[in-house]
């Protein structure tokens, strides 16, 4: 039997372009910004209020790196196998002069943990009770603040060390570590039907509700941060570029 091939129709849909601060339209995201401005900018320079939550290496790494979009970023030359006529790369000028903001890079609010603690949490036996264990240090610091300071935090920043990376992703593994007892068992990854258990006043659901989700750092504290205020996960290896990546 033969059967007659339809013709694919294929149509072409053009990028559409992209507003920008006085009306100015570009194709190119970068280059609108550059040469323009970002679109509905205020007109007056706005401060950005940053709390940062980190370890002590984090901490560090984000204050020398916040100087940078500040001041600007180059590209860096070009290396022996690179092109020297690179025309999709451009030197990043800097938060004022692209977006329209600043901030004070040594009035941000730092909020800093114990590094040993993350290390400690991402052993433990399950991996979702791992995961939210590593969140809750984040988010329990945070939470400490929000309720004895008085100051408004307009983004928050979490910088994280490699091995939140490494160990907290739903597709990471964790093969070769000692890891340690937790609440929950190693194979359980979902919740266990017991609503009889569950009417009783001393019933502790905590354990049940990390299974509710996928056991992923940065889903659960983007969920977390929903109604309180922006988030940014930042790896302690993108801010410090000399430090070479481990291979996941």
């Amino acid at each position: 039997m033969k059967f007659n091939e339809p013709s694919l129709l294929v149509e072409h849909l053009n990028e559409p372009d992209l507003d920008f601060r006085f009306g100015q339209r570009s194709h190119h995201p970068k280059d609108g910004l550059f040469l323009y401005g970002p679109h509905a900018a205020a007109k007056k320079l706005k401060d950005v209020r940053i709390g940062v939550v980190a370890t002590a290496r984090g901490m560090k790494l984000f204050r020398r790196w916040s100087q940078k979009l500040l001041d600007g970023i180059k590209v860096p030359p070009p290396g022996p196998r690179d092109k020297q006529d690179r025309l999709h790369l451009a030197d990043f000028l800097g938060l004022e002069e692209t977006f329209g903001i600043t901030f004070d890079p040594t009035g941000c609010s730092e909020l800093q943990i114990d590094e040993t603690r993350i290390e400690r949490a991402t052993r433990i036996l399950n991996k979702h009770e791992a995961v939210d264990e590593v969140a809750q240090i984040y988010i329990d610091r945070v939470q400490k603040f929000r309720r004895n300071e008085e100051r408004t935090v307009d983004v928050w920043l979490f910088v994280v060390p490699e091995v939140v990376y490494e160990r907290c992703r739903p597709e990471s593994k964790r093969t070769g570590l000692e890891l340690i007892d937790g609440r929950a068992s190693k194979k359980q990854k979902s919740r266990t039907a017991m609503p009889l258990f569950e009417t009783l006043p001393d019933f502790d659901t905590s354990v049940e509700d990390i299974f509710d989700d996928v056991p992923d750092f940065r889903r659960r504290i983007k969920a977390e941060f929903l109604s309180i205020a922006p988030t940014q996960i930042l790896r302690e290896t993108t801010l410090d570029r000399k430090r070479p990546l481990n291979p996941t």
